[in-house]
């Protein structure tokens, strides 16, 4: 089981797309600026529990293991999903990062206040993607919509 599996409790998707609910992922370009973006949220109180830095490698391996999963029905919605150019396609975006040696920070938001408080410690340090997953939708924070 991935890291990133193992954070998310089995709560990261929706009818079988990536779709981690109350988190916000952000994409870094390496581990040490992940890790150093997550020092910042634990210094202002966010625990291990709420913060964690995982290898790109992770979140292929995540994506993976969800995608056998979710059988014939999965497929046909990232099918639908890539057409109207939504969920799977910002996964695809982030994937191609991770193949590249980048990083991710997941967040677990549970409600507004602690988004804006992770969002205002991890922006300054520049992710080259952030989106925030709720029930009400996808927030971009940071990168291409």
């Amino acid at each position: 089981m991935s890291l990133l599996a193992a954070f998310f409790r089995g709560a990261d998707t929706r009818l079988g797309v990536f779709y981690p609910d109350h988190t916000l992922i952000a994409i870094f370009p390496n581990i040490k600026r992940a890790q150093s973006a997550k020092g910042k949220l634990c210094g202002a109180g966010f625990s291990d529990d709420e913060a964690l830095v995982a290898p790109g490698a992770d979140l292929i391996d995540l994506v993976q293991e969800e995608s056998a999963r979710s059988g014939v029905l999965g497929y046909l919605i990232k099918k639908v999903s890539r057409f109207l150019h939504t969920e799977v396609v910002y996964t695809d975006h982030d994937l191609m990062h991770a193949k590249q040696g980048a990083a991710v920070l997941a967040v677990h938001c549970p409600d507004e206040r602690t988004r804006k408080t992770a969002w205002r410690l991890i922006a300054p340090t520049d992710p080259l993607t952030a989106r925030h997953y709720s029930i009400s939708g996808i927030e971009h924070l940071a990168g291409k919509a």
